[in-house]
């Protein structure tokens, strides 16, 4: 008997290791993309049993490939050392398979029917295409329970995408794939869904094909999708709007420290920028690289040419290795589709991007010269001059990690017009870099993301039609190129009238020197421009009479060490210098930037130190930016700036005298929604004091928008602000209290996708002492050809107890009306030919109520009779800024420019309405310009 029990005792024991064996599997690939699992599932192949499991981990799709055998854990082990690296048991695989059958994604009914849509489980029609990738990359985040990544290893598989080498390509950059080349390259197709975060499959075929030689990288795509729903639209260089677009970014460093952004959208606009660690795009660089694109029957195509010379390249031994990660702007349902499957959502960009393997990639020396010429007439008022001037830039690259830029006499008067900005604050309005000599290399004098500054376009780059923001941040950075050639600095005697207008004139550049470079680890860059004298004009007893002041000599330092062999730690410091007789400032940087192995912590920390002509400060930050999965993000940032630090003369700080912190708690969702098709949330807790302990900005602010199936989206947004203390807005007469505030805004924009686009908003707030402040907005896009865009925009606020400084101790508060409308026209006679009218006019009328006075104990504000001397009163602002650019783009980075500008600014008129201000503005102008400038590129 008791063998029996033995017996039975063993069979059971083996029963159920068997059992336990039969019910489980073995994971052998883990992908966001069913299709990539199903031709994993049939590469399997050798009689074995497989199927493809769908599972939800942490919210999120995956798709399992998992194959069964009768000795599983053994199989793990076999195949771990081999093929499929990061192989695992898992023990409920059966069940699920049987609980969970896969039947593939279901297609979107908005997607025209073609024949190129992918038919999911049809592997065997999509043979041709390589997928050296065959699982999608994601971080350990976005990967949620999956494990490492499971990396296929098998013959003649890398991680690097190899890339084919030729001699001479011998491609026409004309759009057309019809070179026989093309045919000898193996296509890749490994596009997913990013924006929204869906990350699934796309819904049409992108064939994408990668070719380079000593001179540089070529790239042919073949976009499918049906041709009745390609959105072709020209824009300027640099504007993202809403229509089909193909991108790349390139990581030229090989370590994630700095690369290069290409765009190309269909009919030929380029956009094109720079990238810096770990998702910071500045869009102000351009560089002299060729795309062209083809409407197709089934799609559409490009053809790029990358030239090695235009880059940064480190010294590298042994062969070189470049990330990458392509994308692609689909308009008529608003989708971006990306390779590797890096969402914007997501923690990691920079660190983990594509390898591409490209051997002997050695770029020659490079010489290029920027020689130009212009010729103005300037009519303003009492002027009636002409100029002639001409210069050259100089970039000389004689290693590829190794660049000299020289300015002699240089033309940095840009060509595009800034904003028409009405600030009546104390803060300083910020306006970004357009100018290419300080532009070029710019990455390397970059110290911290609060420095990094991003343009965008008035109608958004996708998705619904955006309205003018009410709140914008401003960078923080030692270096504002902006500065040099800025206002002079000039002591005007008190006998001479300037007009505001001639002291804000830029001042003129003898020349300018730059050189950048990287020796292994570690960067550098030095920076020094000469101002020339510059000479305002003004009035002495109605006798026109200039004021000759001394130019500025600026100088920029700049060192910097990284690392990247488990994540990111850098090391650097920025020193910069500004010497004038009148004023001399030295300031002082040193920042650190860590990022852990998994790229889901992010560490930024810059110090701050300045000497204006004795006085020193300090300040600095940290932020801390944590990103525990797709889609949400932790943001942290610590601040102290004392009283003295001022980095002003050559940098920007918005206020000094600030000691607080921020916390951010940022949420997208993509799935899982029956109406909306994706929700963003953002909510901020704030709270700063000043030295004296005294709070000046607390804030609980809450941001939500909502896009819908059709692609409108709704926007909301409420903040809070407690009383506080106003500390600046005193002019330095003291502090004094505010009252707490509540701030709201609805807005909704439709399809930019349309022909026809149009947006609203309207909202309120509360001003510093309870009076209240509404505003609405209105705007419409037409873009009926790709030739041709209007947009219009009208914004009005209607202030109520608008408090405003007065002069010395004095504040008012005011009734006004504030009217800004905007327009901008585009007509494009090719892609390479642009005629462009830009409006913008702001104008205020306002009447005084109520008079205060700020105390000398710091406390509530006074309220008193109106002092006749002190006070401004009643007044008007009527400001212009009209602008027709003709732009001819005869090669990359030559073009021919004819402009008129004419601006105005209108002296108060306190009887007039806003329709008079708005006519007088156009003639009566304060500037009045010509310029017609010739800029060609000579160089190898």
């Amino acid at each position: 008997m008791s063998r029996v029990v033995a017996y039975l005792c063993v069979w059971f024991a083996a029963l159920s290791v068997v059992s336990s064996d039969d019910g489980g599997g073995v994971v052998i690939g883990s992908f966001a993309d069913p299709l990539r699992a199903a031709e994993q599932r049939e590469a399997v192949g050798g009689g074995l049993e497989s199927t493809v499991v769908e599972v939800s981990v942490d919210g999120e799709r995956y798709y399992r490939v998992v194959v069964f055998t009768p000795a599983p854990h053994d199989f793990v082990k076999e195949v771990s050392a081999g093929r499929y690296a990061g192989a695992w048991f898992w023990e409920g695989a059966r069940a699920a398979s049987l609980a969970r059958p896969f039947k593939g994604p279901v297609t979107d009914a908005r997607a025209p029917a073609s024949q190129h849509s992918v038919d999911r489980f049809g592997v065997a029609s999509l043979r041709r295409i390589a997928g050296n990738a065959t699982q999608v990359s994601m971080d350990g985040d976005d990967a949620g329970s999956e494990g490492s990544s499971i990396v296929m290893r098998g013959p003649g598989r890398q991680d690097a995408l190899a890339v084919p080498r030729y001699e001479n390509a011998g491609i026409e950059i004309d759009g057309v794939l019809n070179e026989a080349i093309w045919n000898e390259v193996t296509p890749h197709d490994n596009m997913v869904v990013i924006n929204p975060d869906t990350l699934e499959p796309a819904r049409h075929p992108t064939e994408m094909r990668f070719i380079y030689t000593d001179q540089g990288l070529y790239i042919g795509v073949i976009n499918y999708q049906p041709a009745e729903t390609l959105i072709a639209r020209l824009s300027s260089r640099d504007v993202h709007i809403n229509r089909d677009q193909w991108g790349i970014a390139l990581d030229t460093s090989g370590e994630g420290l700095y690369g290069y952004v290409f765009n190309v959208a269909l009919g030929g606009t380029l956009i094109d920028g720079k990238v810096a660690p770990e998702r910071s795009f500045a869009l102000e660089w351009d560089g002299p690289w060729e795309a062209a694109t083809h409407a197709r029957s089934d799609g559409w195509s490009l053809e790029v040419f990358l030239p090695w010379s235009m880059m940064t390249l480190p010294r590298v031994d042994g062969d070189r290795t470049m990330g990458f990660w392509v994308n692609r702007q689909v308009a008529y349902v608003s989708e971006m589709w990306g390779w590797p499957a890096l969402p914007f959502t997501g923690a990691r960009f920079m660190s983990a991007l594509k390898p591409m393997a490209l051997p002997g990639v050695t770029p020659k020396k490079q010489l290029v010269a920027f020689p130009y010429g212009s010729g103005s007439y300037d009519g303003g008022p009492g002027v009636d001059e002409a100029d002639v001037r001409a210069g050259v830039d100089i970039f000389w690259r004689p290693t590829s990690d190794l660049q000299l830029t020289a300015a002699l006499y240089p033309d940095f008067g840009s060509v595009e017009s800034d904003d028409v900005v009405v600030n009546l604050t104390s803060r300083e309005t910020f306006f970004p870099e357009k100018r290419l000599f300080f532009l070029e290399g710019n990455e390397n004098f970059i110290t911290s993301p609060r420095s990094q500054t991003m343009r965008s376009s008035g109608g958004g780059s996708g998705g619904a039609r955006k309205t003018a923001r009410s709140f914008t941040g401003t960078p923080t950075t030692l270096l504002n190129t902006r500065r040099i050639g800025g206002a002079p600095l000039i002591d005007v005697p008190e006998d001479i009238t300037v007009p505001g207008y001639e002291r804000s004139k830029p001042t003129q550049l003898l020349g300018a020197l730059k050189l950048t470079g990287q020796t292994g680890a570690m960067r550098y860059g030095v920076l020094s421009a000469l101002e020339d004298d510059p000479v305002l004009y003004g009035q002495r007893d109605g006798v026109r009479t200039g004021v000759k002041g001394d130019g500025r000599n600026f100088s920029v330092a700049r060192l910097m060490y990284e690392s990247v062999d488990e994540g990111r730690r850098s090391f650097g410091y920025l020193g910069t210098l500004v010497d004038h007789p009148i004023r001399k400032a030295t300031t002082h940087g040193f920042d650190v930037h860590f990022m852990n192995a998994s790229g889901k912590l992010n560490v930024d920390t810059q110090f701050l130190m300045s000497d204006i002509e004795g006085s020193k400060g300090f300040g600095g930050w940290t932020d801390i930016d944590y990103t525990p999965r797709r889609g949400l993000m932790h943001m942290f940032g610590l601040e102290y700036l004392d009283k003295k630090i001022d980095i002003s003369d050559l940098g920007f700080l918005e206020r000094s005298d600030s000691i607080g912190g921020r916390y951010t708690l940022m949420y997208m969702k993509s799935s899982g929604m029956k109406r909306f098709r994706s929700w963003q949330s953002m909510s901020t807790l704030t709270n700063w004091v000043n030295g004296d302990g005294r709070n000046i900005k607390t804030g609980i602010f809450s941001r939500n928008s909502l896009t819908f199936k059709n692609l409108n989206e709704v926007r909301g947004h409420l903040y809070y602000f407690p009383r506080r203390w106003e500390d600046l807005e005193s002019r330095g007469n003291g502090s004094f209290r505010t009252h707490d505030r509540v701030f709201w805004e609805l807005a909704f924009g439709t399809d930019t996708s349309q022909k026809f686009s149009w947006s609203v908003q309207g909202g309120g707030m509360q001003e510093s002492l309870s009076g209240r402040t509404q505003f609405m907005g209105v705007g419409m896009t037409y873009k009926p050809t790709d030739r041709f865009s209007l947009d219009l925009d009208a914004n009005y606020r209607q202030h109520r107890g608008w408090l405003l400084h007065q002069g010395g101790r004095q504040m008012a508060t005011f009734d006004a009306g504030n009217w800004q409308p905007r327009l901008a026209m585009d007509v494009f006679l090719t892609a390479r030919q642009q005629i462009r009218l830009t409006m913008q006019w702001a104008g205020i009328v306002a009447d005084e109520q109520a008079f205060y006075q700020i105390p000398i104990v710091p406390g509530a504000l006074i309220e008193v009779d109106k002092d006749v001397d002190a006070a401004i009163g009643d007044f008007t602002m009527s400001r212009l800024t009209a602008q027709l650019r003709y732009r001819w783009e005869i090669a990359p980075l030559s073009d021919l420019f004819v402009v008129y500008t004419r601006g105005s600014n209108l002296d108060n008129r306190v009887d007039d309405e806003f329709g008079n201000l708005l006519t007088d503005a156009f003639s009566d102008p304060v500037i009045d310009v010509l310029v017609v400038k010739l800029r060609y590129r000579f160089g190898n």
